[in-house]
């Protein structure tokens, strides 16, 4: 949608802002080095959030192409839920020294022990960003689709690669072949 595709273009500009302020501190006065903000969603996302008079039944129950991707159609109702992870990041100081990796690590430990609702967490990764690419792809994830145009940065638009992790036996968008090639 228009309001996710600014909230893109806004996260993408502050994330890619050379000049990082800080450090920042909690309320307790500690050091905050790194941070991850995700949410839980349902697999049912809507393929439109914005409904006019004119919006037919069949276009309201249509379901969002990457959810209908990352959980089928007919594993709706035992995979619920999906995690999206919309920022990760870290303090400069504390990169390459395993804090992003702790950060998804607890996500994954969350959905892995008790979320049995939910199928894959996924995110949104500029395709230019080797060093966050690598990290996923360390880390179980998969790359599912390259998406033109996703991110605009001071005026300039730029591809992503959207990718995922799959649970408690949800396979997503790979196929059987997929997954025995992943295998071999």
């Amino acid at each position: 949608s228009n309001s996710q595709q600014q909230q893109n273009s806004n996260t993408a500009n502050n994330a890619n802002n050379n000049k990082e302020e800080g450090p920042y501190y909690n309320d307790n006065g500690e050091r905050i080095v790194g941070c991850i903000v995700g949410a839980f969603l349902p697999s049912t996302l809507p393929a439109s959030r914005h409904h006019s008079s004119t919006t037919t039944q069949l276009e309201k129950s249509k379901r969002d192409d990457t959810a209908s991707l990352l959980v089928p159609d007919h594993l709706v109702r035992k995979y619920s839920k999906m995690f999206y992870i919309m920022t990760l990041g870290t303090s400069r100081d504390f990169r390459r020294c395993g804090l992003g990796s702790l950060l998804v690590g607890r996500v994954v430990d969350l959905i892995g022990e008790e979320r049995e609702e939910c199928g894959a967490l996924y995110l949104h990764v500029i395709t230019y960003n080797l060093g966050a690419i690598r990290l996923y792809e360390r880390m179980g994830f998969a790359r599912v689709k390259e998406i033109k145009d996703y991110y605009t940065i001071n005026s300039v638009n730029y591809d992503c690669f959207l990718y995922a992790r799959y649970f408690h036996g949800n396979r997503g968008h790979k196929t059987t072949f997929g997954t025995l090639y992943d295998l071999a």
